[in-house]
């Protein structure tokens, strides 16, 4: 079985090979287009995250001065005020290959289409989708297949050189991604995440009107205590796939009503799956929506009052806003052995609990001063490049390219 699966990757490798090669022939006769530049969030699942903030707040300092792509399977996913100005490609179209061919700026939060050769006059510009340093990526993971293993070392040496610029949350990121994706210091920019942005600059009136908005969309008592409950994804590539909502449970309602004194509503978000049909739209006791279909993670971080999640690094976003937050690790043996972690556990903004018993005690348990000084120790501890001007940053290096 492992020999066949090593044969498989080789020969995945051999046709990344030999379709990089076709389209760097093709190349020679596609000329890159000057200010056209393409976004693309999630392999085009969602119109989102660090991209979504860039083009809007490009598009509006700049307007039609650039040409603007978006890579979305969906293009009713682009908000109508945008449809006009923006032309839409699917992923791994011949549209989206044109345009990837042809595009003069490349802003994506995974990273480059490993098929497609990279041209020397285009600035790629690598976001990634998460801050902080948490689960394991890329080499750096545990990966118990030789195959797959082989096939990432050759995949990263193949495309190495690619990234111009890779946003950094922190000098932790720094250090382990330059690492496990073999790319050169230099090329990491010392910037925060452009979707956290809007967190260094709150205003009680924005966020209490898109709290009206969301609670009025999905028929939520607005005066609840809204628990965000954002489990990450099992599993790597084909096989990545969601858990279930199961901290979303009388006990913890309880000791959460308790606890902070409020009605309960769990806001249920499982991760961005390609695969993920699963629907479940709304419970009844206790009361659950699945905002799963919610196209902004930003917004419901900035709406819920308490965060519990598990490996994903939505915990350094939420803990921008200095509000309450939980671990629930039911599978932590299990993960740490397929996985691992960059930061030791007791290090991170949030305590964690291993069983629906132990998160009950630590909601019990909590401590706001506590909460306070675990998260700037965190963010202390890894170095945090996070201060509000992510954008203009950006926004600055796009300019000196196309300029």
């Amino acid at each position: 079985m492992e020999r066949l699966e090593c044969i498989r990757y080789r020969i995945q490798y051999f046709i990344v090979v030999t379709v990089r090669i076709v389209f760097w022939f093709f190349g020679l006769f596609l000329p890159v287009k000057k200010n056209r530049i393409l976004f693309c969030s999630f392999h085009g699942m969602q119109y989102t995250c660090n991209p979504k903030y860039i083009f809007e707040s490009l598009y509006r300092q700049y307007g039609r001065q650039f040409e603007y792509v978006w890579v979305i399977d969906d293009a009713t996913k682009i908000p109508e005020e945008f449809r006009l100005v923006v032309k839409t490609v699917k992923f791994r179209s011949l549209k989206y290959i044109c345009h990837m061919m042809r595009a003069d700026v490349i802003i994506d939060n995974s990273g480059f289409e490993v098929a497609l050769p990279k041209r020397k006059k285009q600035l790629f510009i690598n976001t990634w989708h998460g801050g902080g340093a948490y689960k394991k990526v890329a080499a750096g993971f545990n990966m118990r297949s030789k195959g797959l293993a082989w096939y990432i070392r050759r995949i990263q040496k193949l495309t190495n050189g690619t990234t111009d610029c890779f946003l950094s949350s922190s000098k932790t990121f720094t250090e382990v991604t330059a690492k496990d994706f073999h790319i050169d210091r230099s090329c990491f920019v010392p910037t925060g995440m452009p979707r956290n942005d809007r967190f260094f600059y709150p205003s009680a009136g924005r966020s209490r009107n898109l709290r009206q908005q969301i609670c009025g969309l999905y028929d939520i008592v607005p005066d609840n205590l809204l628990v965000l409950y954002a489990p990450t994804f099992r599993n790597n590539g084909r096989n990545m796939r969601n858990i279930g909502s199961d901290v979303c449970c009388p006990c913890i309602e309880h000791a959460l009503a308790m606890t902070f004194g409020r009605n309960i509503t769990f806001l249920y978000r499982r991760h961005i799956c390609r695969n993920d049909i699963a629907t479940h739209s709304r419970h009844g006791t206790p009361d659950v929506v699945d905002l799963t279909q919610y196209p902004d993670m930003q917004d419901l971080l900035d709406i819920a009052d308490v965060l519990i999640t598990d490996y994903s690094s939505s915990i350094w976003d939420f803990a921008l806003t200095g509000k309450h937050g939980f671990l629930y690790m039911p599978d932590l043996p299990e993960y740490e052995y397929d996985r691992g972690f960059y930061t030791p556990l007791d290090k991170w903004p949030f305590p964690y609990a291993e069983s629906i018993d132990e998160l009950c005690e630590l909601i019990a348990a909590y401590n706001a001063e506590e909460n306070e000084k675990r998260i700037s120790d965190h963010y202390r501890l890894l170095g945090s490049y996070e201060c509000g001007k992510a954008i203009p940053s950006v926004i600055e290096i796009i300019k000196g390219h196309t300029c």
